[in-house]
């Protein structure tokens, strides 16, 4: 297995970058979007939905605005690595709640696995999402 060389400066500011984008949803402000999105960026949701660059992104943001609420998405912590191609890779432990506007709630885990390109911005995001709920049928067998 490679072993991987941080930066320690790069890394956190990899990883502010990440948290301000979680940030952005919970403050509904995504003015500084196209300081931490490459523009030929790739984003994959846990729902299956693949948006190709960052005008998509954009597109996508506002029609979220419209129909949810995001109340609170909360790291929990960062892994790093190096992506396929070598560069930094980021894989994010995270919780999100929201609310949609029909008033429906929800709220679960996900990890993301989150590249960047040379130039520090994210390049790719791959969503995985599970469910709050937690329990063990086997338990005590």
């Amino acid at each position: 297995m490679a072993t991987v060389t941080l930066s320690i400066p790069r890394a956190h500011k990899r990883e502010r970058a990440i948290s301000d984008y979680f940030n952005m949803w919970v403050t509904r402000d995504f003015d500084k979007l196209d300081a931490i999105f490459a523009p030929d960026c790739v984003y994959e949701e846990s729902n299956g939905h693949i948006y190709e660059n960052r005008n998509q992104i954009h597109h996508w943001i506002e029609d979220a605005m419209e129909r949810q609420t995001i109340l609170t998405w909360k790291v929990s912590y960062f892994t790093h690595a190096r992506g396929r191609e070598g560069q930094p890779s980021i894989t994010v432990f995270w919780t999100l709640a929201g609310q949609e506007r029909e008033g429906e709630s929800y709220d679960y885990d996900g990890v993301s696995v989150i590249e960047f390109n040379r130039q520090n911005k994210i390049k790719r995001v791959r969503e995985f999402t599970a469910t709050r709920r937690r329990d063990y049928p086997y338990k005590g067998e």
